[in-house]
């Protein structure tokens, strides 16, 4: 079953990196020279629809790489379409020129991220567009990686092809935060995928392992899976739920599984290590731990990470272990004490909140550890939307604290 991600404006994620001043440059957008034919508006949003259509089809697949599509229009009329599939296959706009051929000399490329200049493991994009005679195109917003930052677009206005940017701006930020995050920080976007009651509650207090949200709910969270490029649970939730954290509801590729056992005390009778023939199931312990290892242990099973002021393991440093090895999304599913770590410590950047309409009573509260400090310092959702999950409740949005409130028009 493909079920569709919730939109959103994505407009708070555009003022969030604004605030960095490695992300002002690249994320501004740039109107059409004011020598260029008059374009229809109308037309741009509705090809650049296409393009974001085509990138998504790539979720789950392009990691460290972002989601791109492309579309190549002449006379009105799409002649060619590609998305990047893979990381280290071919780009969109390179397939999308090639479909069209001889068709391109003349013709508007749509294409939700700036094309890149540099050599990778493919040549420039650029060079392709050049080649191929291509005399406008139309981006939905400038690549705010370092080694890009604009300097595609500078090249295409130095040999007089015509570029617009902005199309779909926000749209095309929220298709690709995690790639964003990633390449202006170094460390991979944080969600938190949290399932409760209407009274806050995820289990029972007997720890009795317990499904509260339907089936819709459960589709998506696999869906969610197969997108991110990593999960995360701690210690009690392998424990307790005995979960395998594999894509099994839909089609797709199963993420990275991420386990946080301090003191490496888990027993390796549960299903996320039975199931490891793939290795993805990766140990995230103490490095003060001096468990040996077990025999066919792959060389990734192990993260040992410093311990924290609190003697637990410093978030901030699997993270950022977690980019060292090109993971640009994690989701954590928990559970309590997980939720409210990352919380606490001001990590988790988006929140997905299935809340079932039911109530437990006496339960387990699905944070724990994370209070306020002060009154009205409360932690709020903004840029949030409401959705349905058959008779489930999905509320999507963005932590904002206290004194990082979103900035106003004034502001900015």
């Amino acid at each position: 079953m493909s079920l569709p991600a919730p939109e959103r404006s994505g407009d708070f994620f555009i003022k969030e990196l604004q605030m960095s001043s490695r992300a002002k440059g690249p994320l501004q957008p740039n109107a059409e020279q004011p020598s260029a034919p008059v374009h229809n508006p109308d037309d741009d949003r509705r090809f650049m629809a296409e393009v974001l259509a085509l990138a998504e089809k790539g979720a789950g697949r392009t990691s460290p790489n972002p989601l791109v599509g492309a579309v190549v229009v002449k006379d009105g009329r799409i002649i060619a379409r590609a998305y990047h599939q893979r990381a280290g296959g071919p780009h969109a706009e390179v397939t999308a020129l090639r479909t069209a051929g001889s068709q391109a000399v003349g013709s508007t490329l749509y294409v939700n991220l700036e094309p890149c200049c540099h050599y990778g493991k493919t040549p420039p994009c650029t060079d392709a567009i050049l080649s191929a005679g291509i005399s406008r195109v139309v981006c939905a917003m400038q690549d705010p990686n370092p080694r890009v930052k604009g300097e595609g677009i500078r090249i295409l206005r130095s040999e007089g092809v015509g570029v617009k940017v902005g199309v779909l701006q926000a749209a095309a930020v929220k298709l690709n935060e995690a790639h964003i995050k990633y390449v202006l920080t170094g460390r991979p976007l944080v969600v938190l995928k949290i399932a409760q009651t209407l009274d806050g509650k995820i289990a029972f207090r007997n720890d009795q392992r317990v499904q509260i949200t339907g089936e819709e709910a459960q589709q998506y969270v696999h869906w969610l899976r197969a997108r991110y490029d990593a999960v995360l649970v701690g210690k009690n939730t392998v424990q307790v739920d005995n979960p395998r954290l594999t894509v099994r509801a839909i089609k797709g590729r199963d993420p990275l599984r991420l386990v946080l056992d301090s003191w490496e005390k888990l027993p390796r009778d549960r299903r996320i290590f039975e199931d490891n023939l793939d290795k993805k199931t990766i140990l995230v312990s103490l490095d003060v731990s001096r468990r040996p290892r077990l025999n066919g242990e792959a060389d990734n099973f192990h993260w040992r990470i410093p311990p924290n002021e609190m003697h637990q393991i410093d978030l901030r440093e699997m993270l950022k272990v977690a980019g060292e090895n090109q993971i640009t999304s994690i989701m954590v599913e928990g559970g309590a004490t997980v939720f409210g770590s990352f919380l606490r410590e001001r990590l988790a950047d988006k929140i997905q909140l299935v809340v079932a309409p039911t109530f437990f009573g006496e339960g387990i509260s699905s944070l724990a550890g994370f209070r306020l400090v002060v009154p009205g310092g409360a932690v709020r959702l903004a840029d949030m939307d409401v959705s349905r999950l058959g008779e489930d409740l999905l509320i999507t949005g963005y932590p904002v604290w206290p004194e990082a409130e979103i900035p106003t028009d004034d502001d900015e």
